[in-house]
């Protein structure tokens, strides 16, 4: 549910500020580059706060030299443990909006990248952001977490302000970790005025400006490699050639921006003059918001109930709600959801939230537990369906483009079946164009041998998804 509907706003679409689903984290972040090049109302004064924080973090990493004196490094991963601010229901988080966050390890990988920027001689980051170039582990969400802790009692000035203007009411709340005090070094307590989030447990909820999200920071490592090639020697890119260039690996983007730190400050500075753009919310490139106003609407126009008595009625109900979703997806326009305006497809998880979409409300309506991306011990499974102890299924969706196509198929699922201990399995196949049907040739002898070799109950399902352009007359 969005937090207008539950809310009973009305929206116009022309609203400043993210209408977050309350239940479900939107994979979007909030990006740090756009506040420094946007500050407006409770934001002015931000990046300079931003900066102000990880001055500090530099600065305790340097006390602590290379040999690490335990005092100060130890301080430093302390205050940089910045876990995910659940409020903003951003980020990647499957079920509900409580993800880890940064935990330990993320504090530490933070504070090694730090460590390896102070051997350059940095010690006021204007761009904390840089930080990603220089140690693995350090994504999107680590970044905007970061920004969500040291910005929180802005997000929540902000959030008061919309509430007080569309009237919604506010309560107030005690943030342990809500306000870093640079002075004495540690996070203090503040109470912030936000509306509360009916489906978590004693969380508030915080609203962001539109303009201060993008699915990955504007500074980011393939961004900073792009330019890197393109500014390039014609020997480097003779050297590593198109195909390398565009696919190149973290390591050696790290390695590059270790061995080359004048190129990252080159890159910073051409940023800035360029500037960053939010995620269009209208085009939806991405495939982020847009499935959940699509899928509403038609569930709601086709609500559907079961009556399970065996596991053979569970698994029927599986069965009918994969096959909705490739009715909706060949024959009731969702095929349009998950390409963009020029045809292209988009991406597998893009598919998978429209079959969120279609499927998590019948679930609901049947008191049928459906959890995306949960881990059963061998890695994150796309989907686990269950009731109680007895019933229970699991679904991967895999494109049939994609390279570990038939990986998902032969080791990913059986394991996932294995490791859960879970009989039942579905493989959900998304195809784009006539390549990846002539793919599925044999798919139906592979499911078989797989099935007789491991033991489970694994059938297939392929959902034609190709590109169906607006013909003339509707142009």
């Amino acid at each position: 549910m969005l937090f207008s509907e539950y809310y009973g706003i009305e929206i116009a679409g022309d609203e400043p500020w993210f209408d977050p689903l309350l239940t479900l984290d939107t994979r979007l972040y909030v990006d740090p580059f756009l506040i420094f090049q946007n500050e407006f109302g409770p934001f002015v004064g931000a990046h300079e706060e931003l900066t102000a924080f990880y001055q500090s973090a530099y600065e305790l990493v340097a006390e602590a030299g290379t040999v690490k004196t335990p005092h100060f490094w130890n301080k430093a991963i302390r205050i940089l443990r910045t876990p995910e601010v659940a409020e903003l229901c951003l980020g990647v988080t499957a079920e509900g909006t409580r993800g880890a966050g940064a935990a330990a390890g993320k504090a530490k990988a933070i504070a090694s990248s730090i460590y390896k920027a102070v051997q350059f001689g940095i010690t006021n980051p204007k761009h904390f952001e840089t930080i990603q170039l220089f140690e693995k582990g350090i994504a999107e969400d680590t970044i905007s977490d970061a920004v969500g802790n040291i910005l929180r009692h802005r997000f929540a000035a902000y959030t008061k302000s919309v509430c007080d203007d569309v009237g919604v009411p506010t309560v107030s709340a005690p943030h342990i970790r809500g306000r870093y005090n640079v002075d004495n070094e540690r996070w203090e307590q503040i109470i912030c005025d936000a509306p509360m989030n009916p489906f978590g447990t004693n969380q508030q909820v915080f609203l962001c400006p539109k303009e201060y999200l993008r699915p990955m920071p504007s500074l980011n490592p393939d961004s900073f490699w792009g330019y890197c090639y393109d500014q390039g020697t014609e020997e480097l890119r003779t050297e590593l050639g198109e195909e390398i260039a565009r696919n190149v690996n973290k390591d050696l983007i790290l390695e590059k921006a270790l061995q080359d730190f004048d190129s990252v400050e080159e890159f910073v500075k051409h940023l800035e003059a360029v500037g960053g753009a939010p995620y269009d919310l209208e085009k939806d490139p991405k495939g982020l918001v847009k499935w959940y106003y699509a899928t509403r609407q038609f569930v709601a126009d086709n609500p559907r109930t079961f009556d399970f008595k065996t596991e053979g009625d569970f698994l029927a109900f599986i069965d009918e709600m994969i096959a909705t979703f490739k009715n909706y997806v060949e024959n009731q326009g969702g095929w349009d959801l998950i390409h963009n305006d020029d045809g292209k497809p988009k991406s597998e998880a893009a598919c998978q939230r429209l079959f969120l979409g279609i499927v998590r409300h019948y679930c609901k309506a049947n008191n049928i537990d459906i959890s995306p991306e949960v881990n059963v011990g061998r890695g994150p499974v796309d989907f686990k369906l269950s009731r109680g102890i007895e019933f229970r299924a699991l679904i991967e969706m895999k494109l049939a483009n994609n390279s570990k196509f038939w990986g998902g198929l032969k080791k990913q699922l059986p394991k996932y079946l294995e490791a859960d201990e879970v009989k039942a399995g579905r493989f959900l196949i998304v195809a784009f164009n006539e390549n990846d049907v002539m793919r599925l040739s044999k798919i139906y002898e592979q499911i078989a041998e797989v099935a007789v070799e491991t033991g489970y109950s694994i059938t297939h399902e392929v959902v034609d998804a190709v590109w169906k352009p607006p013909s003339a007359s509707k142009l």
